[in-house]
């Protein structure tokens, strides 16, 4: 069993009393259970809007983590990070809400250097077709099943054939998100207001 995490807890006041208890409460319930988390997205979404400020967005990461170790108080420090990314992605793209961005001079300069990393990789990949390095990536793997005795540099070069495609198809991709969004707040609003079963059962399973 993993040793006991310790969260920082404290968010410099940027939420009141009311706010955070009710942000740690929607935390825990991801932790309890499944059915929890919709609740949970909702609750941190209304609170946050679509474009919080980054000590707001950091700060309401400091709270989800509280309140989800208060349920899950064996879980590592390493596993509590990735539930909280995990939770975040999902909310940022769930409700539309614009990622704020450190204006710290480290983090603007990690910030540079990842985007020239990715300019970088996309100019090397540009001569092939989205096909082509799917077809690719698709080989690595097999090579790897077949135990490849270079597995170490298949998997880096699977790694990198996955980020270019991700990096090379970026803008499709945030294309069909953005209609989802427009398409799945529709059936939100629509089932809020519906009184027929059937049509309400039919939009919860289109948002699923």
């Amino acid at each position: 069993m993993n040793a006991k995490t310790t969260v920082t807890t404290a968010v410099n006041g940027i939420f009141d009393e009311k706010t955070e208890a009710s942000l740690k409460a929607a935390a825990a319930s991801v932790a309890e259970s499944d059915a929890g988390n919709d609740e949970a997205l909702e609750t941190f979404g209304r609170v946050l809007g679509t474009a919080p400020t980054f000590e707001m967005y950091t700060g309401a990461q400091k709270v989800f983590q509280a309140g989800y170790i208060a349920a899950m108080p064996d879980m590592s420090i390493e596993a509590l990070a990735k539930r909280t990314s995990r939770f975040f992605s999902e909310l940022l793209k769930t409700y539309g809400i614009t990622k704020p961005v450190s204006h710290d001079p480290a983090a603007e300069k990690k910030r540079e250097q990842r985007e020239k990393a990715a300019e970088s990789l996309v100019a090397k990949y540009k001569a092939k077709k989205p096909e082509t390095i799917k077809e690719e990536i698709k080989k690595g793997y097999a090579a790897l099943a077949a135990g490849a005795p270079d597995s170490v540099e298949v998997k880096k070069k699977i790694k990198e054939a996955e980020q270019a495609l991700k990096l090379m198809t970026k803008a499709e991709t945030d294309k069909a998100t953005a209609t989802l969004k427009a398409l799945r707040s529709s059936l939100i609003e629509y089932a809020k207001k519906a009184t027929d079963y059937d049509k309400i059962k039919a939009a919860i399973i289109a948002l699923k």
